[in-house]
C-alpha cells in the first residue's frame, strides 16, 4: 500500500513538471537562487528549503505574468523583425533540443549556487560562534525546495480550476472572459477572508485551548512557598494552585535573603515576589487587584525600588530580570507581574496582539494608579521591564513620553517587536542625522537605543541632565530579527539594511522585494538559537539596563561586571 502510494505521488510529481511553463520554470530558478542569499541568522535547512521552495513558487507566477505580457503584447510587435525569437516558427527538432539544454543549463546553474551558497551560511554561523551546517545536511535544501514547490503548483492548478468551474456556473450570457475575471475575483476575494481572518482565528482557539490546559497547573517540580513574601504561601491571598506553571516556577526560584548577602557581601532583605496567574482571577482587573493588596500585605510600599514584569505569551518571566533586580538593590524589592494568558507569543502574532495591549493597560495601569498618591519621599522606585511581546503590553499602556515620565522612574524594554506603537513613533521621528539601527529621539532626554550592553553600561554614568528623572532604555540588537521584521520589509527596503549592522558588513545579505520578507520572517523560530547577547537572547544585558536606568548614583556603587560575576555565582534556577 505505502509502495502504490509513493508511486502514485511519484507520477503526480511527473506529471506537474512535464507540464511546466519554460517561462515560470526560469523565474522560479532565479528567485530559488535570490532566496538562498543569506538573512540575518544562520538557517537550518529545512527553514533554508521552505524559504527557496515559497520563492520559486512566487517567481513562477512571476514568469507566467512575463509569458503573458510577451504572448500577448511584445511579441507582436518583435516577431516580424526577429522572427527566431517566436518559437512557434522553429522547428519540432529545435524546440525538442532548445528545451533539453534550456533545462539541463538552469539546474546546473541552481546546483552551482547551492553548492556555493553553503559558503554564505558558514560566514553567518562564524559571525555568531555556532556550528555550520554540513554540505550534505546543506544540500537538503534542495528536496525541501522542490517539495514545498510541487505543492504551491498543485495548489494554483486547483485554483485556476476552480476558476474555471466557477465561471461556467455563473448565470447569465456574459462573454467568458468576463465571467473568468469574476470568478477569478471570487476566489480571491474568499483566499484573503480564509487567511487573513479564518484560519489565524482558528489556530488561536486552537492554540488558546491547548496551551490553557498545559499550563494550568503549577510544574510537578514546584510547591507552595513558605516564605511569606512570595504569593502562594500561607500567608497570601493568592492561591498556588492558581498561579500556573510559569508562576509556580517564578515564586519557586530566585536567591534568597542569605544567598543574596552570600555573593554581595553586603546586607539584603527577603525579595518580594508577587504572581498573580489565569487561575486566581477571571479577568486582568482582578488580577491586578489581588497583585496590589500583595503589595500592601508584604509592605513593599517600604522597599526601595519596585519592578512590575509584563510577562510573555506563557507568563513567563525571565529569570535575569528579576534575580538580576533584586541582586542590584540587594533584595529590598518587590518584583510584580501577572498572567494574561498561556500561549506563546508566535499565536498572540497571528492574533494582532490585542490582547497583549488590552493586558498591558489592565495589570500596569491600576497598580501605577495606586503607586503615584504614595508620599514621593518615601515612596519605593518605580520600574517597568518587558521583553518581546511584553514591550508592546507595557507600551500599551501609556499614550507617549509625557505620561512615561509623569508615571514611573524608569522602564527597560528589550527586544521590541517592529510594530510597537511608541517605538514605531521614536524611531520614524527620529532626530535627523541619526539612524534606524540608533536613533535618537529629542535629544535623548527620556528614551533611549542600544544595540549592546556595552553601550547601555556607558549610557549609566549619565547624569540627570543629559539623562532625565525618568529613563526608558530600549535594547535591540542589530541581529534580532523579531525588531527588524516588518510587513514593509515585502515592499521597501528599510533604512536599517543600509546601516553599519553585522549583516551588512560580515555577510551578502541584500534587499530583494518579497524575497527578503520571508528570509527575515524565517528567521524568527530561530531567534534565540543562537549565544547570548545576538538574536532574540537578551540575557545579561538586562542587568546593564537596570543598571543604566537606575540612575548614575546607583550605577556608581555597583559596577556590572561584578554583578555579572554575582548572578552567575547564585546558581539560581533559570526558568
Amino acid at each position: 500500500m505505502g509502495r502504490k502510494a509513493g508511486s502514485v505521488a511519484l507520477d503526480h510529481a511527473r506529471e506537474v513538471f512535464s507540464r511546466l511553463n519554460a517561462w515560470g520554470a526560469l523565474a522560479a530558478a532565479i528567485f530559488f537562487v535570490i532566496g538562498l542569499t543569506p538573512s540575518i541568522l544562520p538557517r537550518t535547512w529545512y527553514y533554508q528549503g521552505l524559504i527557496c521552495g515559497l520563492a520559486a513558487g512566487l517567481g513562477y507566477l512571476v514568469g507566467l505574468g512575463l509569458e503573458w505580457l510577451w504572448t500577448r503584447i511584445v511579441r507582436r510587435y518583435l516577431a516580424p523583425r526577429y522572427r527566431w525569437l517566436d518559437a512557434e516558427t522553429w522547428s519540432p527538432r529545435q524546440r525538442t533540443f532548445t528545451a533539453y539544454a534550456f533545462y539541463a543549463v538552469l539546474g546546473i546553474w541552481v546546483l552551482a549556487v547551492t553548492f556555493y551558497s553553503v559558503r554564505w551560511q558558514r560566514d553567518v554561523a562564524e559571525n555568531f560562534s555556532v556550528p555550520a551546517l554540513s554540505l550534505p545536511k546543506y544540500l537538503l535544501v534542495l528536496p525541501v525546495a522542490l517539495a514545498v514547490f510541487t505543492a504551491l503548483v498543485v495548489v494554483a492548478r486547483g485554483l485556476r480550476a476552480l476558476v474555471r468551474a466557477l465561471g461556467k456556473a455563473i448565470p447569465g450570457n456574459w462573454p467568458r472572459r468576463r465571467r473568468q475575471i469574476i470568478a477569478a475575483a471570487v476566489v480571491a476575494a474568499l483566499g484573503v477572508y480564509l487567511l487573513d481572518s479564518v484560519v489565524p482565528g482558528v489556530i488561536v482557539r486552537a492554540g488558546e485551548k491547548i496551551f490553557t490546559a498545559q499550563n494550568a497547573d503549577p510544574g510537578p517540580a514546584t510547591r507552595a512557598p513558605a516564605n511569606p513574601e512570595r504569593s502562594g504561601s500561607p500567608e497570601s491571598v493568592i492561591d498556588f494552585d492558581g498561579v500556573g506553571l510559569q508562576g509556580s516556577r517564578f515564586l519557586n526560584a530566585g536567591a534568597s535573603r542569605a544567598e543574596l548577602e552570600r555573593v554581595t557581601g553586603r546586607p539584603a532583605k527577603e525579595p518580594i515576589r508577587a504572581y498573580a496567574g489565569l487561575g486566581n482571577g477571571a479577568t486582568n482587573a482582578e488580577r491586578a487587584r489581588l497583585l496590589i493588596e500583595e503589595l500592601e500585605r508584604t509592605k513593599a510600599t517600604e522597599r526601595e525600588a519596585i519592578l512590575l514584569v509584563m510577562t510573555t505569551g506563557t507568563g513567563w518571566i525571565s529569570s535575569y530580570s528579576a534575580q538580576g533586580f533584586e541582586l542590584l538593590y540587594g533584595g529590598d524589592t518587590a518584583v510584580v507581574a501577572a498572567q494574561y494568558s498561556a500561549m506563546p507569543s508566535a499565536f498572540h502574532f497571528l492574533a494582532g496582539g490585542e490582547q497583549v495591549e488590552r493586558a498591558g493597560q489592565e495589570f500596569i495601569t491600576p497598580i501605577v494608579d495606586w503607586w503615584n498618591p504614595l508620599r514621593r519621599d518615601d515612596r519605593p522606585r518605580l520600574y517597568l521591564y518587558g521583553e518581546s511581546l511584553g514591550t508592546t503590553g507595557i507600551e500599551a499602556a501609556f499614550s507617549g513620553l509625557r505620561d512615561i515620565a509623569n508615571s514611573v522612574d524608569g522602564i527597560l524594554l528589550t527586544g521590541p517587536p517592529h510594530f510597537n506603537r511608541l517605538r514605531t513613533q521614536f524611531v520614524e521621528r527620529r532626530d535627523p542625522g541619526t539612524t534606524e539601527i540608533k536613533p535618537v529621539y529629542a535629544g535623548g532626554l527620556v528614551v533611549r537605543f542600544a544595540t549592546t550592553s556595552a553601550q547601555a553600561r556607558e549610557w549609566a554614568s549619565l547624569p540627570e541632565q543629559d539623562w532625565g528623572p525618568t529613563r526608558m532604555l530600549y535594547i535591540q540588537h542589530t541581529s534580532d530579527p523579531v525588531s527588524w521584521w516588518s510587513p514593509g520589509l515585502t515592499w521597501r527596503e528599510p533604512d536599517w539594511m543600509s546601516e553599519d549592522t553585522q549583516a551588512s558588513r560580515d555577510s551578502a545579505m541584500s534587499w530583494f522585494p518579497v524575497i527578503t520578507s520571508l528570509q527575515v520572517a524565517a528567521d524568527l523560530p530561530g531567534a534565540k538559537n543562537v549565544p547570548d547577547g545576538a538574536g532574540h537572547n537578551y540575557g545579561e544585558s538586562v542587568i546593564d539596563g537596570f543598571v543604566s536606568i537606575a540612575g548614575s548614583e546607583l550605577a556608581a556603587e555597583r559596577d556590572p561586571a561584578e554583578l555579572h560575576r554575582q548572578f552567575a555565582e547564585l546558581d539560581v534556577d533559570k526558568y
